[in-house]
């Protein structure tokens, strides 16, 4: 009896188990495919990108460029304080030297002076130089020296010196000789009148000595004349032919005075010269000048009377330019996915993207030749920065760099290993 039972209650049991409810079935079945549908569109929805990570320092086109220290010695005077505005060529500080800077300083202003003054044709006096006080020139005093003598010679060439007085005195003779020229021209003229009515009466004397009508003695006399007409006559050319020759002598002279007027301007130019290019050697080694317009920055602590090095960086000029861009790293293995135009994240370390956020970029151009240890540097440009986002930019800056070479989603990633697993089968 206990057997039928159980079987009868195992058999109901079955029928239920066996015969699931139509109901369930069909509502199971629907969220399953509503969650694989949902899985799929998910994976069509999220990107996950191809990134690569890589190190990247901020740069600008107009960077902060080094003032450097050319000789050891020690800084006597520093001009500007940190932060303040300077032009280009400004001095900055002067270094220890045996020379008076402001001496040599003011000799410079001159000498730039006296090279205009030179090449536009103006007198040297108009310039008005005044030569530095005896023995404060220093390293310079040598050069000065061979300077001031042409300085003076060709002022005494040009400016009531005895070349000068000699260009005067032959332009008066030259003057003088135009002058007798004109006055023996006219004498050759009379004389040459005078001869000519000699011979017209000698011509009739002759025919009336040749038709007997005169005595020989009378023809004589005529011809006697006529010569004496000739006389003054051949006097006043060969007077002619020596002023000639005398205004020939003193342009020749004039030419040769110019001439030395021109060595000595020549030999003023070469000193002139000479002494601008140590001048200007000079300031290059114990003044250091702002290379550009900009704000002076002190690199370390700077201080009067402090020793430094040769090739030891002073100061910094920064002409606060706002192009900023970013270099970055990228090793050979992952050069063959960047591309120009390319999206880039950039993370600095200098404010973290978790507080501060993330800076847009595109990647610029690609070095076709690797920078160094097989490394290729490429140029990003950076998308504006948010005024409200308090990142500021600044040259020298580092971070990182994430270089977004494929920009798919998981479904897309999902068909391309498929397919690359399909292909190696």
């Amino acid at each position: 009896m206990k057997n039928q039972s159980y079987q009868k209650h195992s058999e109901a049991i079955q029928e239920i188990i066996g015969k699931p409810p139509s109901t369930l079935l069909k509502s199971g079945t629907t969220i399953v495919l509503l969650g694989l549908l949902l899985i799929l569109g998910l994976s069509a929805i999220i990107r996950y990108p191809d990134i690569i990570r890589t190190e990247i320092r901020i740069n600008s086109s107009n960077s902060p460029k080094p003032v450097v220290n050319r000789i050891s010695g020690n800084i006597v005077r520093i001009l500007f304080p940190e932060n303040e505005k300077v032009d280009a060529g400004q001095p900055l500080a002067w270094l220890e030297s045996t020379a008076d800077h402001n001496q040599v300083l003011e000799l410079s202003k001159q000498l730039y002076e006296l090279r205009i003054a030179t090449n536009s044709g103006e007198p040297l006096s108009s310039v008005g130089f005044i030569p530095p006080t005896e023995g404060s020139l220093g390293e310079l005093q040598e050069e000065f020296q061979v300077f001031y003598q042409s300085y003076l010679s060709y002022k005494a060439a040009t400016e009531g010196g005895i070349y000068l007085r000699q260009r005067t005195y032959i332009n008066r003779d030259l003057e003088n000789i135009k002058t007798q020229q004109l006055h023996l021209e006219k004498r050759l003229q009379l004389y040459s009148e005078e001869l000519k009515l000699a011979e017209e009466d000698f011509e009739r004397y002759k025919v009336l000595a040749e038709k007997k009508v005169i005595s020989p003695s009378e023809y004589q006399q005529k011809q006697s004349i006529l010569i004496s007409k000739q006389y003054p006559l051949q006097e006043t050319r060969s007077a002619i032919l020596s002023n000639e020759s005398s205004y020939t002598s003193k342009i020749r002279e004039l030419s040769d005075l110019e001439n030395t007027i021109q060595e000595e301007k020549s030999k003023f130019i070469q000193a002139l010269n000479s002494l601008i290019s140590a001048t200007e050697q000079w300031k290059s080694q114990y003044l250091l000048t702002a290379r550009q317009q900009g704000r002076v920055s002190y690199a370390g602590i700077i201080q009067e009377n402090q020793h430094i090095d040769q090739g030891q960086t002073v100061f910094y000029i920064n002409p606060g330019n706002t192009d900023y861009f970013g270099e970055a790293v990228i090793p050979q293995y992952n050069m063959g996915k960047v591309r120009e135009n390319q999206k880039v994240h950039i993370k600095l370390l200098s404010f973290p993207f978790e507080e501060y956020g993330i800076i847009k970029g595109t990647v610029g151009q690609v070095s076709s030749v690797p920078h160094q240890d097989s490394l290729f540097i490429s140029k990003i440009i950076l998308d504006p920065v948010p005024t409200k986002r308090p990142v500021q930019l600044r040259t020298g800056l580092k971070g990182t760099a994430e270089i977004i070479t494929e920009d798919a989603s998981l479904l897309m990633r999902l068909i391309r290993n498929l397919k690359l697993i399909a292909n190696q089968n």
